[in-house]
């Protein structure tokens, strides 16, 4: 599904492929990039609930950072309803923090600052330690200028983490 998100195989060939997988969920993620209506809803539906799963689960970690997460929920939900079936691909692909921080500028210098701020707060949600959430949770606050002396600080800060 990402490698029809990024354009590298065409919608049909990306739909043969999950079939040869015998993988409905993959032809599903397949026809929310080429923009099915539904299946974007129902991908926005299931983002957003499992994310807020993971925010309860997380909530004594939040509340030592000192972040709301109903504020947190409030602003993920905002940005993926925004999100076309493209990106919503592209938010739900990465499966640890330094895929998260690749697709953060990735996001960026293809114009979707959008994405690349559900990118840091998914990332925030979905890693395990205070100090990388904390982390991506400043990228978010200072996303998206790449000018910005703060943002480019935050996102210098994750890349460090991870090497």
């Amino acid at each position: 599904m990402l490698m029809v998100a990024l354009g590298i195989v065409k919608p049909e060939d990306g739909i043969k492929l999950c079939e040869a997988f015998n993988d409905k969920s993959c032809v599903g993620f397949v026809l929310a990039v080429k923009g099915d209506s539904g299946v974007v809803k129902l991908l926005r539906e299931l983002l957003i609930n499992a994310f807020r799963k993971v925010l309860i689960v997380r909530l004594n970690s939040f509340k030592e950072l000192g972040v709301d997460i109903d504020t947190v929920l409030s602003e993920f939900r905002g940005l993926v309803n925004e999100l076309d079936g493209k990106s919503l691909a592209q938010l739900i692909a990465p499966t640890n923090s330094r895929a998260s921080l690749a697709f953060m500028p990735y996001a960026l210098v293809n114009g979707n600052e959008k994405l690349a701020k559900a990118h840091a707060l998914y990332g925030a949600v979905n890693t395990g330690g205070k100090l990388v959430t904390k982390l991506f949770l400043e990228a978010y606050r200072a996303c998206c200028d790449l000018k910005s002396e703060e943002f480019r600080r935050a996102i210098a800060r994750l890349f460090f983490y991870h090497v």
